[in-house]
Formats: C-alpha cells, structure tokens, sequence
C-alpha cells in the first residue's frame, strides 16, 4: 500500500509549517519530507518538534537548489561544489531520522555547450554521491524536471541513465506534476518501475507548473493508480502542493483524502 506524506517547507514567511502541514495531516498525510530556505536559521531539531507535535516523521528531505547548484554543469567547479553541498545535507538527513535526500539533476540558467557534455557530468556526480550513500547510508533521488531546466526534462533518458548506473544509493523521484507538462504520467511512472523511490504529487494543467491538490488540475489519477498497482509501487507519495490553507481546509470537508486514498489504494493513514 502506498503511504501519503507531504512536502514541509520551513523558515518561509507564507508558510506556517504547523498550520499547514497540519492540514496535509487532516487530509492523510502521516510523513513528512523536509526542505528549509537556505538562509533561514531553521535547525532540525525545530523541523522534528513540529513533526512530532503533529504525529508524523521525517522520512526525507529535498536538498538546496538553486542557480549556483548543477550536478551537470559543464563547468567541473560547480559541479564539485555542488556535490560538497550534497555531501553537507547528510549531517541534516541523519539529525531528521531519514535515508533520502531528493535533488536536482541540473539548473535553470547555467549555460550549456553539449547536453552529451552535460550527461557526462551527471554521471560523474552518479559515482561521486553513490560513493556518499554507501559510507553514510543515505540514499540521493534524482528528481525529473520541467523542460526550463538544462536537464533532466527528458524522462526517459533520466530513468535510463540513473537504471544503467545501477547503484542503489542513487534512485528516481518521480515529480507528477513536472512528468504531466512534459509527457505521460501514467507512462513515465510504468517505465521506473523498480527505481522509483518517493513520488513529488501535485497536479496542473499541464502547461504550468501550479502544484494543485490531484483533482484540481487534469492529471489523470485513476489511471495513475493503476500504472501504480501495475508495477508494485509501495513507497511513499508526497504532497507538493502550494495551495492556501482555506483551500485545503475546504478540500478536507469535501472528502478529497477518501478520494484520493480510492484512486491510489493509499493505506496507513490515521
């Protein structure tokens, strides 16, 4: 059975972590992946008191982004700084009580010279972050991208890549809502199969990036499920969804956490 979680971002002025996250609670969600701005002061022993409050555990955490961080870039001191940045978040995934850190496989703005180049470079990080998860038990997912990005737009070659690379400290993060812009959801979801570790959910209309709550956009849900059941999928669907708090309040009275659980046989909700 799939479990729900949800996205807690922390140290965000328009986002209150114990009112909101407490909403995605309201509507299923038991776990928590964690993500901090980068210059707040936000500590993990804060992000743990707040998920413990609401009864729910960190199980992850979406590393820094951001322009300065490309695990493709052609420019090899990026790429390496990168990688320390990467290797820094363990200290953090190990004070939350997680395995899984989820990061980007590339900026928006870096330029670019040759996108064999750029895939060259991204499998070096592969071996660089591997080397990581085995000493530190930690498990990097690379997530898909929409198509601003300099990479990792094209899902397949990402899921094929990070396949061929075959290390179990380097997995997949399927976004729903970038996969939906960009392609089949349903289809990209059947071809991870066996790599596919957690799941960023949110929904658009597939022309923009809106992050909706599923059933506010026109990604295909039902059908989701069952690519889902097809290939055993058991892990864990994270709510990534920046909608306001009355809004998930009205979805909570609307039932959407009993239809929602239906169209993707979650379980483990309380």
């Amino acid at each position: 059975m799939i479990t729900l979680g949800t996205i807690g971002a922390f140290g965000f002025a328009d986002f209150d972590p114990p009112e909101i996250i407490g909403l995605y609670r309201q509507l299923g969600a038991t776990v928590v992946q964690a993500y901090r701005r980068r210059d707040s002061d936000i500590t993990p022993a804060h992000i743990r008191a707040v998920c413990d409050d609401l009864g729910m555990g960190v199980d992850s955490m979406h590393g820094l982004f951001g322009e300065d961080l490309d695990p493709s870039s052609e420019d090899e001191a990026v790429r390496r700084r990168t990688i320390e940045v990467y290797r820094s978040e363990v200290a953090w995934i190990h004070a939350l009580g997680g395995e899984m850190i989820v990061v980007h496989p590339a900026a928006t703005e870096q330029p670019t010279a040759s996108i064999e180049g750029r895939w060259t470079q991204l499998r070096r990080s592969f071996e660089d972050l591997a080397v990581i998860g085995q000493r530190e038990q930690v498990v990097y997912a690379f997530e898909n991208m929409p198509h601003e990005a300099q990479l990792g737009d094209d899902l397949p070659r990402l899921v094929d890549e990070v396949k061929r690379f075959g290390d179990p400290h380097v997995t997949f993060c399927l976004d729903t809502g970038h996969a939906h812009m960009t392609g089949d959801l349903c289809a990209a979801a059947r071809l991870a199969g066996p790599i596919l570790g957690h799941v960023h959910c949110s929904d658009n209309d597939g022309v923009a990036d809106q992050h909706l709550l599923p059933f506010h956009g026109t990604a295909p849900w039902e059908r989701m499920g069952e690519a889902l059941a097809e290939i055993g999928f058991s892990d864990t669907f994270l709510l990534e969804v920046f909608e306001p708090a009355d809004a998930l309040r009205q979805a909570v009275a609307e039932g959407w956490r009993e239809r929602f659980a239906a169209a993707l046989r979650i379980g483990g909700a309380a």
